[in-house]
């Protein structure tokens, strides 16, 4: 009953504040109603603003839907991402009184009584929490305090949202379907995003993977003092991309030019961001899935420093080398190795599905690329960026019944974030020639691990040994027959003597070291079998030739030993 009257007063709120803002557009944009838009909310604002003002008055997790909207400007207008570009940053914060309160309640001490100084007014406020400067042992530190009434708000907003939502579809409100797949992932992602230690952990496994790249930099954790509403993180200083986004959207050539002075190239800068999401998600599955520009700091040399790190993804194996298929049939325009490896990733109800699904590939082909000699695949050149594309897909998968995992989503939805976030601080920047370069170079490493895994150890370990067990006692029998001179016997037409066993008399050394040899030869084999450069019928050639030259050598050392013996 509680949770009831506590929905349905949230829901007042939000009728109240929208139907005040939706009136208030409407008048102001008639004549002679001027003077009702001036009894209602925000009187004079552009629809832009207005918007932002409707997510930042509603709070909780419409918030959280601006920051996600901010860096679509392919289904908003640039003025109205600009406008919700302020949500990343400059939410109204939260008393110093709450901060306290939850430190007392999780600490058992004041900030004060935590930290040798602790800075009272934060210098970011967000949808979920707030940051402090503070100083321990004399590191810096930065202190994310989580917003005291976020359980509740968030709570009561995912529950509308996905009765709106659903009602969006029922009633086919065709100019409302563009929020339903950003609305789709905040409902997915909040949960996890509200614990803080969820993010520590991925935290500390993301710092892990970094250590040895110097293009990315991951701050430490502070772990006896971060729980689930407070994480104390290593501060890193440097400005975030938001402000240069700023600067280029304002005109602050102040700004540019001194970061430019201080090294800063926002190609070099793009390349990085890109490097460093790929190599996340493929090489080690884990990657920072909040990528927008107040998370991503400029660090000297271009280096790229992370923060906030509440929404993080995570890729099996398996997803992640067809991702990163999917990635570069995209860039090349291959829409069969685009279907298949997306029907990898995705479960599909019926085979008449992914029929659908493929032949909707190809309606979709008709804007994504140009025909042209040249470009990104064999006669096709992009025309239409990353996100629209991976958003077409996704709707396409829906109309079809072929559903993309969860982390496969997270992936997706990333990845356009990405795209977002370069066009607005490194516009020019061609991200589809450079996904294309950095999937292949992903692609072919991967094959190289592949064959060096665990895994491939093991399987030709076995397969020698078996090959081994089976092979190698027939292999010593013909070197035992050869040492005992059989053969040469043979070649002067006489009875041989009965043959010596390996391990009977004096000669079992010698005979074992020759099953040893032979052992090896196999083993070798199945090295070669499980190694070679590819695997089919070239693979299976060079192990052919290795074995007949190998053959050949043993035939012809035997030969060399019977005429020896023959004319002694």
């Amino acid at each position: 009953m509680k949770t009831l009257l506590a929905d349905l007063a949230r829901l007042l709120t939000i009728s109240r504040l929208v139907g005040g803002h939706l009136l208030a557009h409407a008048a102001g944009g008639r004549r002679g109603l001027g003077w009702l838009a001036a009894g209602l909310p925000a009187p004079g604002l552009d629809s832009a603003e207005r918007l932002r003002t409707v997510f930042e008055q509603l709070g909780g997790t419409f918030l959280k839907l601006g920051q996600m909207l901010a860096l679509q400007p392919d289904i908003l207008s640039l003025r109205t991402c600009n406008a919700l570009l302020k949500l990343l940053d400059r939410v109204e914060p939260f008393p110093y009184a709450g901060v306290e309160t939850i430190f007392r309640q999780d600490l058992g001490r004041s900030p004060e009584e935590v930290f040798e100084r602790f800075e009272r007014q934060p210098f970011a406020a967000a949808s979920v929490a707030q940051v402090h400067v503070a100083w321990l042992a004399g590191r810096k530190l930065a202190v994310k305090v989580r917003r005291p009434s976020v359980d509740a708000e968030f709570a009561a907003d995912l529950r509308w949202m996905v009765f709106a939502m659903a009602a969006v579809r029922r009633l086919r409100l065709a100019p409302l379907y563009w929020l339903l797949e950003p609305t789709r992932e905040l409902v997915a992602w909040t949960a996890e995003e509200l614990d803080f230690r969820t993010e520590a952990r991925y935290l500390l496994a993301l710092r892990r993977n970094s250590r040895h790249n110097p293009r990315e930099r991951v701050p430490a954790v502070v772990a006896e003092l971060s729980g689930r509403r407070i994480l104390v993180l290593e501060y890193l200083d440097g400005p975030p991309v938001l402000a240069y986004v700023r600067a280029l959207e304002a005109g602050d050539e102040h700004t540019a030019r001194r970061l430019a002075g201080a090294g800063f190239d926002p190609f070099a800068f793009a390349r990085h961001v890109i490097d460093n999401f790929l190599s996340d998600a493929f090489l080690h599955g884990l990657f920072h899935a909040d990528l927008h520009p107040a998370n991503l700091l400029i660090l000297p040399g271009n280096v790229v420093g992370y923060v906030d790190f509440g929404i993080t993804g995570v890729l099996s194996t398996f997803s992640r080398r067809h991702l990163v298929a999917l990635t570069l049939a995209y860039t090349r325009g291959d829409l069969d190795a685009m279907a298949r490896a997306f029907f990898a990733v995705a479960t599909a109800g019926s085979p008449a599905q992914r029929t659908a699904f493929r032949d909707g590939l190809d309606r979709l082909a008709a804007s994504w690329y140009a025909e042209t000699g040249t470009g990104t695949g064999p006669g096709r050149r992009l025309r239409k960026n990353f996100t629209l594309v991976m958003l077409d897909m996704l709707r396409l998968s829906r109309a079809t019944g072929v559903l993309p995992e969860r982390e496969v989503v997270k992936y997706i939805r990333s990845a356009i974030a990405l795209d977002g976030l370069i066009t607005r601080f490194a516009p020019g920047f061609d991200l589809g020639a450079y996904l294309g370069q950095v999937c292949a170079h992903h692609l072919q490493r991967g094959d190289r691990l592949r064959r060096l895994s665990a895994e491939r150890w093991i399987t030709a370990a076995a397969a020698g040994g078996h090959l081994a067990d089976s092979g190698a006692s027939r292999a010593a029998g013909v070197l035992d027959r050869l040492a005992t001179d059989e053969i040469t016997a043979r070649l002067h037409g006489a009875v041989p003597a009965p043959a010596v066993r390996v391990g009977a008399g004096g000669g079992g050394g010698a005979d074992a070291a020759r099953a040893l040899r032979a052992a090896a030869l196999v083993f070798t084999l199945s090295l070669l079998l499980a190694f070679g450069p590819a695997s089919g019928p070239g693979s299976l050639f060079l192990a052919q030739t290795v074995l007949w030259v190998a053959g050949l050598g043993v035939f012809a050392r035997s030969l060399r030993r019977a005429a020896t013996h023959a004319w002694s």
